[in-house]
């Protein structure tokens, strides 16, 4: 299989459209099916069912479509990576963020960049189980985590970087109605909340609650704080996150309670793993914006 036939399939799968793909690409309607032809016959299975008058995805071709597009990104990093060294850029630091890490963050590349022009520096936005996941299976050098969602191991080196409570956040037109001493005043309201998929917050969440005589109704689960957050400002309900979210996300209508108690304690992190080789990440945990911490565990 080559890069083409990739790009025309998961186009296909969107347009379900020889014609509006060939467009896409500047080639003819033929181009397309020969090229669909040539990357069926090289897996050794279908992907599309096409008659006259319609295109639909077989189930292997809906399994293949995250496949082909991790492979497609793939090439992109490669060919971004390989520019970058080209041009004189040979460090290279990976790092993995929680949103409501943005702001200290922001503080480190500003400052590492200053002395390190020539390090390349990719960074990906990523939640809950996504970060814990990403930790266990050592994907990138640095993580702007909580220290609940990493591994007890052996490995891992971190630095703590701040503890805060966790706080109920709320549409503007709730908080009047709310006694944060007395959570019964909460029931009336539904909650939005992360998946259980991601243990780590909703295991935080459903401790807090419980400890309070609540037993959240959720209305709606979602995967992104965002999310969560844009549900809030809609008034649709209310939730229990990290404090920094709402430096991150500004919605107007949205208000943050903080919530008393050990139990709804969360520390930030910057963490890696030690026995990671690459010199640049020495150098990134060891910036000003971080020594004020000085807490490496």
């Amino acid at each position: 299989m080559d890069t083409l036939q990739l790009k025309l399939f998961v186009s296909l799968t969107k347009t379900l459209n020889f014609t509006k793909t060939a467009n896409e690409f500047y080639v003819t309607q033929p181009t397309v099916s020969n090229y669909i032809k040539a990357l069926e016959s090289s897996i050794g299975v279908k992907l599309l069912n096409r008659d006259s008058r319609s295109v639909s995805l077989t189930p292997e071709g809906v399994a293949f479509i995250s496949y082909a597009n991790q492979m497609l990104s793939l090439q992109t990093d490669a060919e971004n990576r390989l520019k970058n060294m080209a041009e004189g850029r040979r460090g290279f630091l990976k790092i993995a963020m929680l949103s409501s890490a943005v702001e200290l963050f922001s503080e480190c590349l500003a400052e590492f960049n200053r002395e390190n022009r020539n390090v390349q520096i990719n960074v990906d936005l990523i939640e809950g189980i996504e970060m814990t996941t990403a930790v266990a299976q050592q994907t990138y050098d640095i993580y702007f985590a909580l220290e609940h969602m990493l591994q007890q191991s052996d490995t891992v080196e971190y630095i703590t970087n701040e503890t805060s409570n966790m706080h109920l956040f709320v549409h503007k037109d709730m908080v009047s109605d709310i006694d944060m001493s007395d959570w019964r005043t909460l029931q009336k309201y539904h909650f939005c909340s992360a998946p259980d998929s991601e243990f780590t917050l909703s295991s935080k969440i459903n401790t807090i609650c419980a400890n309070r005589g609540v037993h959240p109704d959720v209305i709606n689960y979602y995967n992104r704080a965002g999310t969560i957050l844009l549900a809030v400002n809609s008034g649709v309900g209310i939730a229990v996150l990290p404090e920094r979210l709402q430096d991150y996300f500004q919605f107007p209508n949205v208000v943050a309670l903080p919530i008393e108690g050990e139990d709804a304690k969360i520390t930030s992190v910057v963490a890696w793993n030690k026995t990671n080789g690459n010199p640049d990440i020495r150098k990134f945990v060891e910036l000003e914006a971080l020594k004020k911490y000085k807490n490496f565990l």
